[in-house]
């Protein structure tokens, strides 16, 4: 069974991001949908009845930064410490299979220099940026034109990184693009952080990527 207090962690993080968002809702209307969408995920935190859930969990909470950016495809991608790689544990988007645990190494690309600098990064083309690295597009066969990250960080630890990748809109991301993501990612964070500590490795549902 998922731990009582996590559900009860998660409802305290989920309603301080409300919170924030309320006090920001003057600066962009997709604020909103953060507000309904974190509305929504509290309301049904009952369900998660299992350790596995919480991958459900994150997947939900990657769906939110998608669609309050205005993009389909991204991906969160947790620190292999004994192996010193990322590797994506949650995809949403046209390349869901071939990504999901997909490993690259810590220090690589863009998600490489956000995980080490614990800074976001926005990029409008990627290929004009001297971080990128085009190996994972080539090996899974996607193109990819603009991204963002950000680092999931918990008590100055950094757990991963969350990617959102190619804009459908026309004026691409934006700053307030970014800040959407970082303020979704640290529900993120809190819940990889907190189920590291409350689930032994054999409940952990990302014990399998060896992510300790």
């Amino acid at each position: 069974m998922v731990h009582s207090r996590l559900l009860r962690k998660i409802k305290d993080e989920i309603a301080d991001l409300r919170r924030e968002n309320s006090n920001l809702k003057d600066e962009n209307s997709r604020l909103w949908k953060v507000i309904r969408a974190l509305n929504e995920l509290e309301g049904n935190l009952e369900a998660f009845s299992t350790s596995e859930d919480i991958l459900n969990l994150v997947m939900n909470i990657l769906v939110i930064a998608l669609e309050a950016v205005d993009s389909e495809n991204g991906s969160i991608l947790l620190l292999d410490e004994e192996t010193d790689e990322l590797v994506f544990v949650a995809v949403v988007g046209d390349r869901q299979k071939e990504l999901t645990d997909f490993r690259i190494p810590a220090s690589s690309g863009v998600a490489g220099w956000v995980k080490t600098y614990k800074k976001p990064a926005l990029v409008t083309d990627v290929r004009k940026d001297d971080r990128w690295m085009s190996a994972v597009d080539q090996s899974i066969g996607f193109h990819t034109q603009s991204l963002m990250a950000v680092p999931l960080i918990l008590e100055e630890r950094v757990l991963g990184v969350m990617e959102v990748v190619n804009s459908l809109s026309e004026d691409h991301f934006t700053d307030t693009d970014l800040s959407l993501v970082q303020l979704v990612a640290r529900l993120a964070s809190f819940v990889f952080g907190y189920t590291e500590e409350t689930l032994n490795n054999t409940d952990n549902p990302f014990y399998g990527n060896n992510l300790n």
